[in-house]
């Protein structure tokens, strides 16, 4: 780990539900990440960097070599819900 991520235990906002980046295939990669990329991918340092298809960034994607590859749902922009019915 860079020397200014030394310590940290993992990416995303307080509180979020963290999944592995591949149960989400829908959301895609935003925007320039610029010093919060590492070698090989997103260091989730720099906040939401993933978004829904309508453009909205709802999750935060920490996936380089250097750490742990997770998904940081944002609390506050995703909520679960049933999609088949309960017998």
């Amino acid at each position: 780990m860079p020397s200014e991520l030394d310590g940290t235990v993992s990416a995303g906002p307080k509180n979020s539900v963290i999944v592995h980046p591949t149960e989400v295939p829908s959301l895609r990669l935003t925007g320039a990440l610029g010093v919060h990329r590492g070698c090989c991918g997103p260091l989730g340092t720099g906040g939401r960097n993933m978004a829904c298809a309508c453009g909205t960034l709802v999750a935060t994607l920490a996936a380089d070599c250097l750490g742990p590859h997770e998904l940081h749902l944002d609390p506050v922009r995703v909520y679960a819900y049933v999609t088949e019915p309960t017998a």
